[in-house]
């Protein structure tokens, strides 16, 4: 995996088999996964469109995206052993009521098909428990998405908070949206 801030977009690239809950998401084998900052004024009708405009911009074919109101500046990029967590986290957000908060997991290991979903409900309670603790009153946003990619290697059957692989995710997530609030 290697990675990069391209102007208002972080791009990561490798061999990934991915999931996501973003725009023009599901599951698939993507080359990259980026995370592009809309402008103040974003107000565009048609964000599929848009997301597949960005892509061909910066040369990307095979990906998953996400798109986020939060600038670069305020990316938390996290690791620990084979997760690494790439956050941008906004809860004032003029687009949205309450803001966006995108997860990108790059897992540098081969967990099963479950974990990968399990992962994604681990990354999302993280959220949540952070958000909670920092005395904001919501769980969520209505525009959060979470990208879960693996590389393979070592296997991992589960990806609950308890596990060995869920708790680095934890871990991960919840500093990096941690992080990235702090930063605004």
């Amino acid at each position: 995996m290697r990675y990069r801030i391209d102007d208002d977009t972080l791009i990561v690239e490798g061999k990934f088999d991915a999931i996501s809950s973003g725009l023009k998401g599901g599951w698939k084998e993507v080359g990259s996964i980026f995370n592009h900052t809309v402008s103040d004024d974003f107000c565009d009708s048609d964000p599929i469109h848009y997301l597949e405009t960005v892509a061909e911009r910066l040369g990307l074919k095979n990906y998953f995206g996400l798109l986020t109101s939060v600038p670069m500046d305020k990316l938390a990029i996290v690791k620990k052993d084979e997760v690494t967590a790439f956050v941008t986290a906004g809860v004032k957000n003029p687009n949205e009521v309450i803001g966006t908060i995108n997860i990108i997991l790059i897992i540098d290991a081969g967990p099963s098909d479950g974990a990968m979903v399990n992962a994604i409900i681990t990354a999302t309670e993280a959220k949540s428990h952070t958000l909670l603790e920092m005395g904001y009153s919501f769980t969520g946003t209505n525009t959060d998405a979470v990208v879960v990619a693996r590389t393979g290697g070592r296997y991992y059957e589960y990806a609950g908070p308890a596990s060995d692989l869920g708790s680095k995710i934890w871990y991960c997530v919840k500093r990096g949206v941690s992080e990235s609030l702090g930063r605004w």
